[in-house]
């Protein structure tokens, strides 16, 4: 979001402006962040449908987390890995003809249409919703084939679940994780672009901390999400992924980043890591494509602990650095001084 646009009531420019507040949505207050814009010549006030967006994802989205309503993304995934089109997934789940696609789109489910998608990842639950709509699939081949691929997701699911506690101590979409779910193959590959991109020497783990930091609090302040789903905790050195050990340990084993240890003065030795791997852009969308990019050219020549300073004077981390607690993004994104 643009900091400084020009006033439609005047020759001058209005300054994007943030301000706690309540919204009442569906008989519910919450708090906010309100963006808008104000004039330095004329000092009106107005909003954009960008700044009217971010407010109102806000509320959106502590909504969704208060009666554990699925997020877009969690509600595309779902029909994704059936492989079934909104249409169908609409017929299997009772919802009419539009039903799903309009909550991929965006619209809010209630609470119990909610609870209905939520249950529906789960495959073995989703194996009886089918068997009972059998009806709605034109062939018995049809019917076969998404039996099979039901059968084919139980199989493999318990190595999901486990990747998704190994990287994170957070499983689920929430205000400490920026509203995702933890995406491994993004993650991977934001430290594949920044291994690639940055001054080689310094990207130890220490760095690459910081940048994916860095990375998804700067989305979340432009966007209200997150980009990896990773929840990051305030410690000694600024803040880092919850499981930071862990990350790098799983894709140094896959081969994605390769851990290499130089000498030092007086015989010390750093380790730093290199790739041999492509950063894949297309799994990203723009806006975050976007931020991405603005780290790189932010960071890419910054010395470890310089970025490790930097760190130190963002709010999040003052506050909780005592504690060693986990940094919301909801609470302290805004505040984002760094980027």
């Amino acid at each position: 979001m643009k900091e400084k646009i020009e006033c439609p009531y005047c020759d001058g420019q209005a300054k994007l402006e943030r301000e706690g507040k309540l919204l009442t949505y569906r008989k519910e207050q919450f708090t906010v962040v309100a963006h808008y814009y104000k004039c330095n010549k004329c000092s009106e006030e107005f909003t954009t449908t960008e700044s009217d967006t971010i407010t109102l994802l806000q509320v959106h989205n502590q909504y969704r987390e208060k009666y554990g309503i699925p997020f877009i993304e969690e509600i595309v995934a779902i029909r994704d890995k059936y492989e079934l089109s909104a249409s169908k997934m609409s017929e299997v789940l009772g919802l009419g003809a539009n039903g799903y696609s309009n909550y991929e789109k965006g619209e809010i489910p209630t609470q119990a249409i909610g609870n209905l998608i939520s249950n529906a990842d789960n495959p073995e639950v989703f194996n009886g919703m089918v068997d009972k709509a059998r009806h709605c699939f034109t062939s018995e081949t049809a019917f076969e084939k998404i039996k099979k691929r039901i059968q084919h997701i139980i199989e493999r699911q318990h190595g999901v679940g486990y990747y998704q506690l190994a990287l994170n101590q957070h499983s689920e979409p929430n205000s400490l994780t920026g509203y995702k779910k933890i995406n491994k193959d993004k993650v991977a590959n934001i430290l594949i672009a920044y291994t690639i991109n940055c001054i080689s020497e310094y990207n130890d783990r220490l760095k690459l901390n910081k940048l994916l930091f860095y990375t998804d609090f700067a989305n979340y302040k432009n966007t209200g999400y997150s980009i990896t789903g990773l929840s990051y905790r305030a410690i000694q050195h600024g803040p880092v992924p919850t499981n930071y050990d862990n990350i790098f340990a799983c894709f140094q084993n896959e081969g994605l980043i390769t851990s290499n240890w130089v000498k030092e003065n007086k015989g010390a030795a750093k380790e730093y890591f290199l790739t041999e791997k492509e950063y894949d852009s297309t799994l990203f969308s723009e806006s975050e494509k976007s931020t991405i990019d603005a780290i790189i050219n932010k960071f890419k020549n910054t010395r470890t602990w310089d970025l490790v300073d930097l760190s130190h004077k963002e709010k999040g981390w003052i506050d909780l650095k005592d504690e060693r607690a986990v940094i919301d993004f909801q609470k302290y994104a805004f505040e984002l001084q760094g980027i």
